[in-house]
């Protein structure tokens, strides 16, 4: 799903830039076209996914909301990765009172629910596309920097970073070249499952009326205008609805894909004992397999095994 995404605002992405919306118009419908003779037309052959109450084409506004939505989560996870990165490194790496400071200040952030700061930051700054990406990109920022600390400090005693010391290389130079490139794993796991929370945030900022802004196509504008006409015409809601649910659901998956292939915990080797043998087994799997007391299996006494351990005056039992 994250690849069809990718597809659909590549897509529509060139054909705004490169062929200004006509690529699109020829093949299918031109997202902002009206014609209120044709409201709410069901699914068909010329309208796949229907018309809205304008009578604009739902397929070409779904495809054209699917740039917004990965320029949002693109553009504001970004700016998030570099804050929290830049603010969790100095923090940790220099510990004391700028540490107390930076991470106190961040945590006050951290602590106001994101979608109230988000509503509040825009409307602030006013509704638009690009105080959606600043907004949502600031209140990303406490934790990335949360994580980013947690791996500097774990790295910042190393012996390649007491070596880079004792070098004489510059502060900045140990912290981002040595330290911080080894620290990116978790950062990059946290970017990829924080993408599809963005996504829906985002949309709910639109849907609220405080993001993307008509005539833009975004997801979440469409399930506002569409929610007047659940009952004469759900697909108008269903098929933007189904696209946000898909498109975080992928990004999910992909975070979860990159946190188990970069976890040395859950790709290490396992051995396959039924295949190397025994003399590969472990010693204690070994010793459960022989018997505790030495018999001699040959020599019985009526079907009775006998025991030739030693006794106390050297003879046998």
């Amino acid at each position: 799903m994250v690849g069809v995404l990718v597809v659909l605002a590549v897509f529509s992405t060139i054909d705004l830039v490169v062929f200004n919306k006509q690529l699109i118009t020829a093949i299918h419908a031109d997202p902002h076209q009206m014609n209120t003779m044709n409201r709410y037309s069901p699914p068909s052959l010329s309208h796949p996914m229907g018309t809205d109450q304008f009578g604009r084409d739902v397929l070409s506004r779904v495809i054209y909301g699917s740039r917004i939505a990965l320029a949002i989560g693109v553009i504001s996870v970004g700016i998030s990765f570099l804050g929290g990165v830049a603010c969790g490194a100095t923090a940790a790496y220099f510990g004391g009172r700028i540490d107390d400071l930076i991470m106190r200040s961040l945590e006050v952030l951290y602590s106001i629910p994101g979608l109230i700061l988000a509503m509040t930051l825009m409307a602030i700054m006013g509704p638009s596309v690009y105080n959606l990406f600043l907004a949502y990109g600031v209140i990303g920022i406490p934790a990335y920097a949360r994580v980013m600390r947690s791996e500097v400090l774990s790295l910042r005693e190393a012996e390649y970073v007491e070596a880079a010391r004792a070098a004489g290389l510059p502060t900045r130079t140990i912290l981002f070249r040595e330290i911080v490139p080894n620290g990116l794993t978790a950062v990059i796991v946290q970017a990829t499952l924080s993408m599809g929370g963005v996504i829906i945030g985002a949309a709910a900022l639109s849907f609220l009326g405080f993001g993307v802004q008509p005539p833009t196509a975004s997801w979440g504008r469409m399930l506002n205008d569409a929610q007047q006409a659940m009952i004469i015409a759900p697909w108008a809601a269903v098929f933007p609805g189904m696209m946000i649910f898909l498109t975080v659901m992928g990004f999910n998956m992909l975070g979860d894909g990159l946190r188990d292939a970069m976890d040395p915990r859950t790709t290490l080797w396992k051995p396959d004992w039924d295949e190397l043998g025994d003399d590969f087994l472990p010693t204690d799997d070994r010793q459960r397999e022989e018997p505790d007391a030495v018999t001699d299996s040959a020599a019985t006494d009526g079907g009775t095994a006998v025991d030739r351990r030693p006794d106390e005056d050297g003879g046998n039992r």
